[in-house]
């Protein structure tokens, strides 16, 4: 039995139908987040440069869903403490924290909130800067 030309038949029809599949138009996700996006306890690390110097940092931030975060960390130099620091979300799931000393983050943001990628984009003074990492979090 010559399967040859029901073979060419099924590659017809694939290459007929296959485009239209491909062709089919994806309707955009819009993310919908909020301050309550950013709810429990999230472990961290950073890396970058801190003062023009390599520095890492690692800790825990624990985020209320209301704005407020307490932020416990130990850093390549030594430093380290627990501080507090407010923090907002916007809709398209951008968030931005500001902490005590001056310094600021804006964070790209999952739609369910179990993880972020954040840059430092501000520190106090002329500090030569420049720092990003991930959070995920670990407890609710």
């Amino acid at each position: 039995m010559d399967v040859r030309p029901r073979l060419l038949m099924l590659l017809g029809c694939t290459a007929l139908w296959a485009p239209l599949g491909w062709a089919a138009p994806v309707a955009p996700q819009t993310p919908s987040c909020s301050t309550a996006t950013l709810k429990g306890t999230y472990l961290y690390s950073s890396m970058g440069v801190l003062d023009g110097k390599p520095y890492a940092e690692s800790g825990r931030e624990q985020y209320d869903g209301q704005g407020g975060i307490l932020l416990t960390y130990r850093g390549s130099d030594g430093a380290g403490g627990t501080v507090r620091a407010r923090y907002s979300v916007s809709a398209d799931c951008i968030g931005k924290a500001v902490y005590p000393d001056g310094q600021s983050a804006i964070s790209f943001i999952s739609p369910d909130g179990s993880r972020f990628s954040y840059t430092i984009t501000r520190t106090p003074g002329d500090r030569r800067s420049a720092l990003s990492g991930w959070e995920i979090r670990v407890a609710p």
